[in-house]
């Protein structure tokens, strides 16, 4: 890891300033490691979740997917609306404290939150590149928080949304980009591309045909498919028929939420691959 982030710098500023694309910025990253099997069995792992309304909206299922192969602790930090820095501060304590096997780590972007403002109270979201670079940082103090601990972390991509798909939004990519970039080529860090577990083919879809360990609720598509709703009406988030988010913050689903399923399963998934069971 020190020697990404030692040689992390040419890139990160590519970033900043949308000098290459997303795939470019990705194929530059060094090379490190391929990434081996955890150290530890499933029932002595300790796995946490940090995240925004889409972990929070997930974290059930992520939790019942590792609980239910065997991974003894599962924990989860969770909040709609907030941003890596909000949670920069719990980390640190986590690593101290739990010395976590693992760490998942799923941010989409969020600019909402007073970490998230300049001391005037200004969001950072008004200027691209402070944005950016402000993620940058943050993801990146992610990995010097839990190196010391031997805390392998696992970055979760987002989905597209209905927005960006509509208006091919060219930037949409960008923080998964880095997310993919951070992780490429190292064995305690990796890129989960979960989000693409409720698009099709890429792109931003309402149904997907029903999974075989799910309930099937949303009827059936053109093709005569079952299938099940995957996206919430806000084009973002997973619960069929909830009302918009209000600063990120989504409430509780009281329908049956594939979205949610899936992308909690996925983040899940990546995790079991990488503990012996």
């Amino acid at each position: 890891m020190r020697h990404l982030l030692a040689t992390l710098g040419v890139v990160l500023v590519l970033a900043v300033i949308g000098a290459a694309p997303a795939a470019a910025r990705v194929r530059m990253q060094p090379q490190g490691r391929a990434a081996q099997l955890l150290p530890v069995a499933r029932q002595q792992a300790t796995v946490v979740l940090y995240g925004d309304s889409l972990a929070w909206e997930a974290e059930d299922q992520f939790r019942d997917a590792l609980t239910g192969a065997g991974v003894a602790d599962v924990r989860t930090q969770t909040m709609g609306g907030t941003a890596i820095c909000d949670w920069l501060d719990q980390m640190r304590q986590d690593a101290v404290q739990l010395r976590p096997t693992a760490i998942v780590v799923e941010f989409s972007g969020n600019a909402l939150t007073p970490c998230m403002s300049d001391p005037a109270g200004t969001s950072l979201a008004v200027s691209r590149g402070t944005y950016r670079q402000k993620y940058i940082d943050d993801a990146v103090a992610v990995l010097s928080i839990f190196e010391p601990a031997g805390t392998r972390v696992y970055f979760a991509g987002a989905p597209r949304t209905r927005q960006a798909e509509e208006t091919r939004d060219p930037d949409a990519g960008w923080l998964n980009a880095l997310y993919a970039g951070l992780a490429r080529g190292q064995a305690d860090i990796r890129y989960v591309d979960a989000g693409a577990s409720v698009l099709r083919r890429g792109h931003w879809t309402e149904t997907l045909p029903c999974l075989g360990d799910e309930p099937c609720t949303g009827g059936m598509d053109t093709s005569g498919r079952a299938v099940n709703v995957v996206r919430a009406p806000d084009g973002g988030h997973f619960c069929p028929g909830a009302p918009g988010a209000d600063r990120g913050v989504t409430g509780a689903c009281a329908v049956w939420s594939s979205g949610a399923h899936r992308y909690g399963v996925a983040m899940a998934s990546a995790l079991l691959a990488d503990l012996p069971g």
